[in-house]
């Protein structure tokens, strides 16, 4: 058991590099269970060996490395799964990762808001396209409308977010 300043510096940093490391995860495996459980074996592997930390290094390379064997570890232990990356862009994903996080970070946090502003009848279609993964058809059905006014909903729906990110991003200097 680690000392409990030990525990806090552990804790800062990972609810740091946490939203990298899972979309890391997330892109590599696509089975959202799979991949928290992925997740969760990482933040668990990362407390034990936190103490073999080398605090000289950043601490998401290492996370980042800890979650790349735990998916390895998930792949040898479930070969049946269909869609598999080999070795060589498995660790280039990781590589690029640690490059891209913040970005995609900064990125999510802004759709987040812009999602916010949305009215609340395109914030449901959008929630029903990708929550409820509902193709225009189910979604046109729940809404009494057509498949095609909802494709061009929510491509109109997409634009405004797009315009939005971009925006949000502007004013918070993470993009020109």
């Amino acid at each position: 058991m680690l000392p409990d300043e030990q525990q806090e510096h552990f804790t800062r940093l990972w609810t740091e590099v946490q939203p990298s490391v899972s979309g890391y995860v997330h892109a590599v495996v696509r089975d959202t269970a799979v991949a928290k459980d992925i997740v969760q074996e990482t933040a668990l592997a990362l407390l034990r060996k936190f103490a073999e930390w080398d605090r000289t290094r950043d601490f998401l390379p290492w996370a980042l490395g800890t979650a790349k064997y735990a998916i390895l570890a998930h792949r040898r232990d479930s070969a049946r799964c269909r869609v598999t990356f080999d070795d060589e862009v498995l660790h280039a994903i990781t590589e690029t990762w640690s490059a891209v996080a913040p970005e995609i970070s900064d990125e999510q946090a802004a759709l987040h808001v812009c999602l916010q502003k949305l009215a609340p009848h395109a914030r449901n279609v959008v929630r029903m396209r990708y929550e409820e993964s509902l193709d225009s058809p189910q979604i046109a059905q729940k809404l009494g409308s057509t498949a095609g006014a909802v494709r061009i909903s929510l491509q109109r729906i997409r634009e405004q977010l797009r315009a939005c990110v971009q925006h949000q991003l502007t004013l918070e200097g993470g993009l020109s």
